[in-house]
């Protein structure tokens, strides 16, 4: 594959990503609430299994594009100095993180829809709870992946590695949001209203952010790579 190839891919495959998250997040209607009876939650899969197990599907898509773009970033940041092939390391492996963490949280939803297809049904209201409440809960450890990768990114970006600074304090902001969604997700067992909501969407609306503007940006020539290699040690 040439340099050309190479770069256009991995850019378009950032754009993917964040279209194919957007398309597997909104497919269907929003998750009843966490204190919700698990009949509610029931039903909520029973009507909407068809569009579920689709946007399941697109998510796990989504995250294999992820891992494609985080490769790509990798190769615009140079080699030549120890602190550089640090940072490369952090934005590699913690993109590859939220990937995979990110495949792993669509999980209790797409068990949710596989076993209402069944015909034993969904009938464990412990069971159902469990799941229910585990797709809240996964996104934490995306959360704290995310916050891994944008603080590296930003870092990398700050560092003239990646030549978008402006980006880079961008970055940082939503790695610090990231962060708070950590402590939101894991701690409010109930339903916490939608000023707190603002924060968990804050930080997954500004993931997607980051990573469009990177592959906008990328697109536009103004990310010139500072060297070819895909090492990272």
């Amino acid at each position: 594959m040439n340099e050309r190839v190479w770069r256009r891919l991995g850019a378009v495959s950032g754009l993917l990503f964040v279209v194919l998250s957007l398309l597997g997040a909104f497919l269907y209607p929003e998750q009843p609430r966490s204190d919700s009876p698990p009949a509610v939650t029931v039903a909520w899969v029973h009507d909407h299994r068809v569009a579920l197990q689709a946007g399941m599907i697109i998510s796990l898509f989504a995250a294999g594009a992820l891992v494609w773009f985080v490769a790509y970033v990798r190769t615009l940041i140079g080699d030549e100095r120890d602190r550089t092939v640090k940072v490369g390391a952090a934005v590699l492996s913690g993109g590859i993180a939220v990937a995979i963490m990110s495949a792993l949280a669509v999980m209790p939803t797409a068990i949710l829809a596989f076993m209402d297809a069944q015909p034993a049904g969904l009938h464990d209201p412990s069971l159902v709870r469990m799941l229910g409440d585990l797709n809240t809960v996964f996104f934490s450890a995306v959360s704290v992946m995310s916050v891994v990768f944008l603080a590296a990114l930003g870092a990398a970006m700050l560092d003239h590695q990646i030549p978008a600074p402006w980006l880079g304090w961008l970055s940082l902001l939503f790695s610090v949001v990231n962060g708070v969604a950590v402590w939101v997700e894991i701690t409010f067992s109930s339903y916490h209203g939608k000023a707190w909501n603002a924060i968990g969407w804050g930080a997954y609306i500004g993931f997607l952010g980051i990573i469009l503007l990177s592959s906008l940006t990328t697109l536009s020539g103004r990310l010139e790579s500072r060297t070819p290699s895909l090492a990272v040690s």
